[in-house]
């Protein structure tokens, strides 16, 4: 039997919907707390959540309860007073869905159930998400076990899918932090399980570019130019509509008309905001390019495919898992990771996150046991316009937010610094966030058929050939999306701006076009909480290697 909490509804209405809910099969409860302890002890299937949006009263408890991986599944729907734009702005605030006062209680069932629905599927999902961490954890024991027995001769490791998966292609930098939803690891899991190697041949290139294209165009459908012209048509019918009414019916349609005109002009002002804030800056932000390797914590030796194939595939055992090594091996098992970072100086210092600089930090990326020590093989910075990547030398990691700092030597003809704001933001003023999401797949999803086919020529099955390729043909060029600020804190910034991973690192701009946080975590499915570090979290660390920098020219002068 379904459950159903009913959160902050007024009395009335609340007696009424008890008994209804009751009557319809769902056990139903209306707490005093409305809060995330609650939902964990009573663990509903549903909540129906009263509130005044124009206050942004919700904001705070949505962010709760989605950003939390207990309650993240639990699906909500908003009863706002209001009309089209209220009901809007609930959406925007991360709602699964909104209806507003007052409304049919048959309506409210049919959307109930339509949320139920779509719900059963995912719970479906996390049980074998479960089962499937369940089945890593025990592949892990399994590889300890072997490497600690020390067993001579010629040493096959198997590594139960899991290391395999390891040196997989565009598996962007997954979000993570200790505060946040760890969905997206699980998620993770069960890409790694279902995927092989490193190795893509052309066909496979193809293929997942265009996935990579249909997934894109999904996330995108409520792009600001998607809501204009969702606007621009309803404004359109609402003129038709009034040219024909009388009375009544006439003020109603006027009022909504205004309402209308009102967020197309205020959409408008907010893209053409982000079209100059584009233009100064996209440029700016780069995308970082990080190949991990994996070496032995005793022997240092490297982990290494044991063996390739006719066909450029490593060798499997009878099982189909792929055979790893640390003695001899045909190629070293490399991940390759991707995120953002942009340019905050003339001097070279770009701001990113520390997952980012080190993927495996609170475990944003996999490693195959603890008897593995994760290495950086390489790390270089692709900016826009510009053939040639640029090594990336870590100068801070930061513990306690998700900050990295790193450097680079410019070229002469450098990018602009990008300009950042220090006074505190305002929630609810729209937001532009920048940068690379899926990595490397995302710019092939932009890339023309015929260019594809002769990048997937020219780099052959080296993943690192192909990121090289598209450098060299300056088709490296972030994202854009735009959104709203909800929740203002002094760790981090919520805000509605759509991104994945490997948009990790990329900047958060405001209307003026200065940086104003850094974006550090995307929980999935849920558009209305991505999350950013505070860009005044970032000055103690730009002040320290400032000194640092300083520090280093004295000494170098006074040995010359």
């Amino acid at each position: 039997m379904p459950k159903i909490l009913l959160f902050r509804v007024a009395p009335d209405l609340s007696a009424s919907l008890l008994s209804e809910l009751a009557r319809a099969g769902y056990d139903v409860a209306a707490p005093e707390s409305a809060d995330v302890r609650t939902v964990l002890q009573q663990q509903p299937d549903l909540i129906l959540l009263q509130t005044d949006v124009r206050t942004l009263d919700c904001c705070g408890l949505l962010t709760q309860l989605k950003g939390n991986e207990a309650t993240a599944p639990v699906k909500i729907i908003l009863l706002a007073d209001g009309g089209p734009l209220e009901r809007s702005r609930a959406l925007d605030l991360g709602a699964d869905d909104v209806l507003s006062i007052p409304f049919e209680r048959v309506e409210l069932f049919a959307r109930v159930r339509a949320q139920l629905r779509e719900k059963a599927p995912d719970d479906r999902l996390r049980l074998e998400v479960l089962d499937a961490k369940r089945k890593e954890h025990e592949a892990e024991a399994a590889l300890a076990a072997i490497v600690t027995q020390k067993e001579t001769g010629n040493k096959r490791w198997i590594a139960l899918g899991v290391v395999a998966a390891l040196a997989v292609i565009g598996v962007g930098i997954a979000v993570r932090n200790a505060q946040v939803s760890r969905k997206s690891n699980a998620s993770l899991v069960l890409q790694l399980q279902s995927l092989r190697s490193q190795i893509l041949t052309q066909d496979q290139l193809l293929e997942r570019a265009q996935k990579s294209r249909e997934a894109q165009s999904l996330e995108l459908s409520a792009s600001v130019s998607k809501q204009l012209e969702g606007l621009r048509a309803e404004s359109a019918d609402l003129r038709k509509q009034i040219s024909a009414a009388t009375g009544s019916s006439l003020a109603d349609l006027d009022s909504h008309l205004k309402q209308t005109d009102s967020r197309i002009g205020k959409l408008e002002n907010e893209s053409r905001i982000a079209q100059e804030i584009v233009r100064d800056y996209s440029n700016s932000v780069c995308l970082i390019y990080s190949i991990v390797g994996f070496r032995d914590r005793k022997s240092g030796a490297r982990l290494m495919f044991a063996g390739i194939d006719a066909n450029g595939n490593p060798l499997v055992d009878e099982k189909g898992n792929v055979i790893v090594t640390t003695e001899g091996g045909s190629r070293p098992v490399h991940l390759h990771v991707f995120g953002s970072g942009f340019l905050i100086d003339n001097a070279g210092h770009i701001l990113t996150n520390h997952h980012v600089l080190q993927p495996w930090w609170h475990n944003a990326v996999p490693v195959p046991s603890e008897a593995f020590e994760p290495t950086i093989e390489s790390m270089w910075a692709y900016f826009p316009e510009y053939e040639t990547p640029l090594p990336v030398r870590v100068r801070g990691l930061n513990e306690d937010f998700d900050l990295g700092l790193a450097t680079v030597d410019l070229p002469k003809s450098r990018p602009r610094p990008v300009a950042i704001d220090q006074q505190a933001p305002i929630s609810g003023s729209p937001v532009v966030l920048i940068g690379y999401p899926t990595g490397v797949e995302g710019i092939l999803a932009r890339i023309d058929e015929p260019t594809l086919k002769q990048i997937a020529r020219a780099a052959g099955n080296d993943p690192e050939g192909l990121v090289q390729e598209l450098g060299r043909r300056k088709l490296i060029r972030p994202l854009v999306t735009q959104g709203h600020l909800g929740v203002v804190g002094p760790d981090r910034l919520v805000y509605d701006a759509q991104t994945t991973h490997g948009g990790s690192g990329g900047p958060v701009f405001d209307a003026s076009g200065k940086v104003i946080g850094v974006n550090f975590a995307v929980l999935s499915d849920f558009s209305g909480s991505n999350f950013a570090v505070p860009i005044s979290r970032a000055t103690s660390m730009l002040e320290t290697s400032k000194r640092r920098a300083d520090a280093d020219l004295g000494q170098l002068r006074s040995a010359q």
